[in-house]
């Protein structure tokens, strides 16, 4: 797989440097180009910055430790649903990080979020942009992990297309226990709070607060979200209950528009 996508942040912009070609067969470039004024050709894209938490101080350079499993933005709709394991990482400057993809189990396709994935080809990376979060998961054996929703993780879940773009519509959950092959998991949805960029809330919608995913509907997972609760002392204006701010980076561009309260 050959990514090429890394985010930016709209105001702290961190120039990407450019990766050399590998004379090795079994290893190769993650390469990220050079920053350019247009984002969408650089290989770019663009982030907002977040309402109160810097999520980019969960994935600066000293974050990166070997035996980690990162999640990494894909170069289709920029979404964080591939998935690498760090060998080694050099911190600095000069970033360097060699990674190896984890291929999900027994297709091999790229872009699964959930289920069992093995280790597979190396490559180097020269930013830590194209990095979105660890990714929680179990290792089952020397090269081989799962990755399903742990309680408490906010995930995307796919919900069509807009219409005009034709672009990936989601909703947004937080998970309620952990996964079962025999229940599944339960989980309750989120909407977005008026007046902020990326703070969502539960969704109530009365005896069906609760909804259930079950084996057969993994496949509606789109990926994890980077999230954290927000204390009430962070914004007077939240509503009542628990409120998310979840990582910009991990959202659609549609759903980070600044809407005003009503």
């Amino acid at each position: 797989m050959q990514l090429q996508l890394a985010k930016r942040k709209g105001k702290d912009q961190r120039a990407a440097q450019s990766s050399s070609s590998d004379d090795s067969d079994e290893q190769s470039e993650l390469e990220v180009p050079e920053e350019e004024p247009d984002s969408y050709h650089s290989g770019q894209m663009a982030v907002e910055d977040s309402d109160f938490y810097n999520f980019d101080a969960d994935r600066m350079e000293k974050c990166f430790k070997r035996g980690q499993v990162w999640a990494l933005y894909g170069d289709d709709d920029g979404m964080p649903r591939h998935y690498a394991l760090v060998e080694t990482a050099l911190p600095g400057r000069q970033f360097r990080a060699q990674i190896r993809w984890l291929e999900h189990q027994p297709d091999g396709k790229e872009g699964k979020p959930c289920g069992a994935f093995k280790v597979g080809r190396e490559v180097t990376v020269h930013s830590v942009n194209v990095f979105s979060h660890l990714v929680a998961c179990e290792k089952v054996a020397r090269e081989a992990y799962r990755v399903y929703p742990k309680k408490g993780s906010v995930w995307a879940l796919y919900a069509g297309e807009y219409i005009d773009t034709g672009r990936p519509k989601y909703d947004f959950v937080v998970f309620l226990s952990g996964y079962s092959e025999v229940h599944g998991i339960s989980f309750g949805y989120l909407e977005k709070v008026e007046g902020f960029r990326s703070i969502f809330t539960r969704r109530e919608i009365g005896v069906r607060a609760v909804q259930y995913l079950r084996e057969g509907d993994v496949g509606l997972l789109s990926h994890q979200t980077p999230a954290r609760k927000v204390s009430k002392g962070e914004a007077s204006t939240l509503p009542p209950g628990d409120c998310w701010e979840l990582d910009p980076a991990s959202l659609p561009a549609e759903l980070l528009q600044l809407s005003a309260q009503c």
